[in-house]
């Protein structure tokens, strides 16, 4: 006579759940990615020291071959625009390099250096589907220095929003153009899409703004652990003691 639980399942086989991080893994591999991607915007202000303004992205260009190296993941694509006195970087890749690349700057600023100064966060985007800049650069605009007091009505909401909004359709003017006349179209942006450029006061008017997180407190926020209290936590040990009947 066979046994009354030959036909029970077996209670130590469980279902095998598919959860929504599993399903975008599955997602960047079918599009060949190493990882999921995410997207960094900052500014910064160019240290008096730095001479030459290609040293900004030279310095850039041996960073990303370095972290490249030590966490083989995703390359890193975007572009650095270099004004005369401010830096604006869009830079997509993978969370590690993401975070090392903040990490450098916060050290960079800590120690002193002849680089930047002041760099705010302008947004971190998670999981974005699709690179929209095909490779990495940096352009040195030819421009004036200007004024620098902003009197504009908007406020760093806002403007925040219209800057990354620029960087976008920046991406997808260069994105658009022929392939052979990228490097034409991006050594001219000043003369064909001044619009897409963002106005040196409102740079000056961001860095100075404490709603916008460095590098420094950013970092902070991620590196220190979630305190979460629990409900027993919150009930022991008792002030009074429970008389029991």
């Amino acid at each position: 006579m066979g046994s009354i639980h030959e036909n029970e399942p077996d209670s130590t086989v469980y279902e095998s759940r598919v959860s929504y991080f599993m399903l975008l893994e599955e997602k960047q591999r079918a599009l060949n990615k190493k990882a999921l991607l995410h997207r960094l915007v900052y500014i910064a202000k160019l240290s008096p020291e730095l001479l030459d303004k290609r040293d900004l992205g030279y310095y850039y260009e041996e960073l990303f071959k370095e972290l490249q190296n030590t966490h083989q993941a995703e390359g890193v694509s975007g572009i650095l625009l270099i004004y005369p006195g401010y830096a604006v970087h869009f830079i997509e890749s993978s969370s590690d390099m993401i975070y090392s690349i903040l990490r450098d700057m916060d050290k960079l600023v800590s120690q002193g250096n002849t680089l930047i100064t002041d760099p705010k966060i302008l947004t971190l985007s998670h999981d974005v589907p699709t690179r929209l800049y095909q490779a990495w650069s940096y352009r040195v605009l030819n421009i004036t220095s200007g004024r620098e007091e902003y009197e504009g009505k908007e406020g760093v909401d806002e403007l925040a929003v219209e800057a990354v909004t620029s960087l976008l359709k920046l991406g997808m003017f260069i994105l658009k153009s022929p392939k052979l006349n990228v490097t034409s179209a991006m050594d001219t942006l000043r003369e064909t899409v001044p619009d897409l450029l963002i106005p040196q006061d409102q740079l000056a008017f961001l860095i100075k703004r404490p709603e916008l997180d460095s590098p420094a407190a950013f970092l902070k926020l991620f590196d220190q652990p979630v305190d979460i209290a629990l409900d027993n936590e919150l009930m022991w040990p008792l002030e009074e003691n429970i008389a029991v009947n």
